[in-house]
């Protein structure tokens, strides 16, 4: 029996929260200023506050005449205002001149008005003629001008610790004169695939070889959420080998991945053979969800070691219970397994009596046109399908033995695997 079943690599169920939590009780997160122009992706590590007000004085919505809006009073097409064209002010400069009664200045979209003006007259609601401006209308203090401050106020929080940069945020922090942002420093991974059977090429599925197509499924995520690969090597299912790859690498990273060996048959030794060279603070020995129960993994002083399943499901489900809310931690967010997610339909009928007390999840096609769900027939941990051709997630809670039809569920779209599942039109 012995030569089949080593009892210390029995699994003790846990949730994935709880995993979590104390994978990360030994981490350290790191952080560096970088160029603003550089931070797209990056998460903040400070919150940021604007320095100045957008915009910083007021500015014209239009092209037209700066006026003071008790200049215009009366005005009517039978009988206009009759305002004094000042000539030779810069209209992209305009700040620099004070207002006087009865003026009126060029100004450009965009740019600040002379000091005193309150009001803008369109260039084409107007008619200029000898140094004079007529106004047909009379204007309203505030009238086509974005007041100072109007967008974001001097001081105002923009964005909290935490927070991914996107395009747009980046923007505002390049217009708001915010040169450099402190952000997380990129969380160092070490990845390991593990077995005799892995290759790094692309080869037919009749062999008894199995391409690496997991590993850069899960370097995608590892990148996505703040982290680089900075080591990453095929290991064989060799106990000495996957023990001192992974104890050489270990000073250098803040995680270390591997993807297989963590089952119970013979060669499944890696997370065995790891907790032969490390001094673990705690380890663990699987979760309750399913696919992926085998998850397994060693907290560090200084790093975390994660053991994921081999087969693709079970691959995918650790990534997202375990694997992602570390990585997440590490850039400053809650170290939990969030995701974009929407409230659907679901049609037919849906099974599930296996794992009773676990989270089961389950893979969901979408129909777009009905805002409604399907979830894919059960085929097993192996088959890839499901997860390429699906639009997003669900997770059937603990108790839970059917989903009917016309019940609702939640539908999650956990990036980078899956973006919102159903398409708005604009």
């Amino acid at each position: 029996m012995g030569k089949y079943l080593d009892r210390s690599r029995l699994y003790k169920y846990m949730r994935p929260e709880d995993v979590v939590e104390r994978l990360i009780a030994g981490l350290r997160r790191r952080s560096e200023v970088v160029d603003v122009r550089d931070s797209l992706g990056r998460f903040l590590a400070k919150d940021v506050r604007a320095p100045v007000a957008r915009p910083w004085t007021h500015i014209s919505h239009v092209d037209g005449f700066a006026v003071r809006a008790a200049d215009t009073s009366g005005a009517s097409s039978s009988s206009p205002a009759v305002l004094r064209l000042v000539e030779g002010v810069d209209s992209r400069n305009a700040h620099l001149y004070e207002l006087r009664p009865g003026e009126a200045v060029y100004v450009e979209t965009g740019y600040p008005l002379p000091v005193g003006a309150d009001a803008v007259i369109p260039v084409e609601a107007t008619r200029v003629e000898d140094g004079k401006v007529y106004v047909f209308r009379p204007a309203k203090p505030g009238q086509d001008v974005f007041p100072k401050g109007a967008d974001v106020e001097e001081g105002a929080l923009i964005a909290r610790a935490g927070t991914r940069v996107t395009p747009m945020l980046r923007k505002l922090l390049i217009d708001l004169g915010v040169a450099e942002v402190k952000v997380f420093a990129r969380s160092r991974v070490a990845l390991f695939p593990v077995g005799d059977e892995i290759v790094d090429e692309v080869v037919p599925p009749t062999t008894s070889k199995i391409p690496n197509s997991s590993g850069y499924a899960v370097a995608d995520a590892i990148r996505y959420y703040g982290g680089e690969v900075v080591y990453t090597r095929i290991l064989p299912d060799d106990t000495a080998t996957i023990r001192d790859e992974v104890k050489a690498i270990l000073g250098d990273v803040d995680v270390v991945v591997t993807i297989g060996g963590v089952s119970l048959g013979p060669r499944d030794r890696t997370w065995s053979a790891i907790m032969e060279g490390v001094e673990a603070r705690w380890s663990f020995r699987g979760i309750m969800v399913q696919p992926g129960r085998v998850t397994s993994g060693i907290a560090l002083e200084g790093a975390a070691v994660i053991n994921l399943p081999g087969l693709p499901q079970s691959t995918f489900s650790g990534t997202l219970f375990v694997l992602i809310p570390v990585l997440k931690y590490l850039q400053g967010q809650e170290p939990v397994a969030r995701y974009p997610s929407t409230t659907l339909v679901h049609r037919g009928e849906y099974e599930v009596r296996e794992y009773p007390s676990f989270r089961r999840l389950r893979f969901v096609s979408i129909d777009r046109e009905a805002s409604e769900a399907r979830i894919y027939p059960r085929k097993g941990s192996y088959y890839v399908s499901p997860m390429a051709l699906s639009n997003g997630v669900t997770v059937i809670p603990p108790g839970k033995e059917a989903v009917k039809d016309g019940e609702e569920i939640r539908v999650w779209f956990p990036p980078p695997f899956y973006y919102w599942g159903i398409e708005e039109r604009m």
